[in-house]
C-alpha cells in the first residue's frame, strides 16, 4: 500500500511540477516560481521514498528524501505564499537567505557520513540515522521557521483579506495544511500506521494543488 500511494503521489507531483514550471516561464510570477521549486522538491522526496520502499534504504535515496522532504520543502512553500501578499523586494531578501540555508543544509547532508541502515524497518526517521548537530539541526531550523512563516502568513491573510479576497485566504490555508500534512503523519507513524507517511504525502500534494487552482481562478 505504501508503494502504491507513494507512486500515485509521485505521478501527481510530476504533472503538477511541469504545469507550474510552464506557468512560471510564461508569467514569471515570483510566487509561481517558488511554488514550482517547492512542488518539485516535494515530488523528488516522494520518488526517493518510493525508491527506498522498493529497493531498500541507502545513503542516496534517504539523503534525497530527507533533504528535499524534511529540510528544504516547508520554507519554500512559505516563500511562495509570502510573495502573494507582501512586497516583492522584501521577500527577495528572504529568498536570498533561503538559498544560503539550502547550501548549508546540502553541505551538512554530504559531510554527515554514511548512516547505518541495517536495523531500519519501514520508513526511517532522521533521529535514527543523524546526529542532532548535523542534518537534523537543519531540519528543525527549516521546519520551525517555515512553519512559523506559513502559519503567520495564513493568519495574516485571514485577518487582512477575508472580506476582500477570499480566494487568497483559501489558497494560503490550503497550502499551509498541505505542506504540514507529511509532518502530521509522524504521529500516526509512531502509533504503528505504516501507510500514514505515503498517505499524508498524497493528501498534502492534493491540498497544495487545490490551493494553487484556487489562486488561479479568474477575479470577478
Amino acid at each position: 500500500m505504501d508503494i502504491v500511494l507513494g507512486s500515485l503521489a509521485s505521478v501527481i507531483g510530476i504533472g503538477f511540477s511541469i504545469e507550474l514550471f510552464l506557468k512560471s516561464i510564461k508569467g514569471k510570477k515570483p510566487y509561481i516560481i517558488s511554488w514550482a521549486f517547492a512542488v518539485f522538491m516535494y515530488t523528488v522526496a516522494t520518488i526517493a521514498l518510493v525508491s527506498g520502499l522498493l529497493s531498500g534504504w541507502n545513503y542516496l535515496n534517504f539523503g534525497i528524501f530527507y533533504f528535499f522532504g524534511g529540510i528544504t520543502n516547508v520554507p519554500a512553500f512559505g516563500i511562495g505564499s509570502a510573495y502573494l501578499i507582501f512586497d516583492k523586494n522584501k521577500v527577495n531578501v528572504a529568498s536570498g537567505l533561503y538559498v544560503l540555508f539550502v547550501i548549508g543544509a546540502g553541505y551538512s547532508i554530504l559531510t554527515s557520513g554514511i548512516p547505518d541502515f541495517s536495523g531500519v524497518v519501514g520508513i526511517p526517521e532522521g533521529s535514527q540515522l543523524y546526529e542532532i548537530s548535523g542534518p537534523r539541526m537543519w531540519a528543525i531550523l527549516g521546519n520551525s521557521l517555515g512553519s512559523i512563516s506559513l502559519v503567520g502568513i495564513a493568519m495574516y491573510s485571514i485577518y487582512k483579506f477575508r472580506r476582500v479576497n477570499e480566494d487568497l485566504v483559501t489558497t494560503n490555508v490550503l497550502i499551509v495544511v498541505g505542506a504540514f500534512s507529511p509532518a502530521l503523519s509522524g504521529v500516526l507513524l509512531a502509533l504503528g500506521d505504516s501507510a500514514s507517511k505515503t498517505l499524508s504525502l498524497l493528501v498534502g500534494m492534493f491540498l497544495i494543488y487545490l490551493g494553487y487552482r484556487v489562486s488561479q481562478r479568474p477575479k470577478v
